[in-house]
């Protein structure tokens, strides 16, 4: 395994979500008071365009701190399943067989999550956060099926361990 040992890569992982954590929070305050200062400028501009921008930046705000909230909520959810997936790791493996038509299950998942993705980026306004957080989205569920696909040719191949 490649970068360490898997208890090793999630310390890691563990510590550097603690300091992003420690961070995120003031950055959602940052940007509640930031979406609230700019939707109250749209409010006060009387030329559309000026307006609109400034809603859009409002509205990105929005966004951007709902997103850091979200943010928050996840890596809190994420470190205790580093801590669970670190124990059980340990408790043994499962057949390989069984383990490869669970993750072949998932994959159409991750293939129809991208193709719904795909359709809501084309309802969303370009330019905004909106619209690159969905393409982003659609991109992430891509990435998740090259990581199934390699995962799926480890556990054929033999590679895959202990599983």
């Amino acid at each position: 395994m490649s970068g360490g040992s898997f208890e090793e890569r999630v310390r890691k992982l563990l510590e550097k979500i603690r300091s992003i954590k420690e961070q995120l929070e003031d950055v959602a305050l940052d940007e509640m008071s930031e979406a609230h200062a700019y939707m109250e400028m749209a409010k006060l501009c009387g030329d559309d365009e000026t307006r609109w921008s400034l809603f859009l930046i409002a509205l990105d705000s929005l966004l951007h701190r709902e997103i850091a909230w979200a943010l928050l909520r996840a890596l809190a959810e994420a470190e205790t399943l580093a801590k669970e997936v670190t124990v059980h790791a340990k408790a043994g493996g499962v057949d390989r067989e069984k383990l490869a038509e669970l993750v072949k299950m998932h994959r159409s998942i991750e293939e129809f999550a991208e193709s719904s993705y795909r359709g809501l980026v084309e309802l969303a306004e370009p330019g905004t956060t909106l619209r690159k957080l969905l393409e982003l989205l659609a991109e992430e569920e891509v990435k998740h099926e090259r990581l199934v696909d390699a995962v799926l040719q480890r556990l054929g191949s033999g590679r895959g361990g202990g599983c």
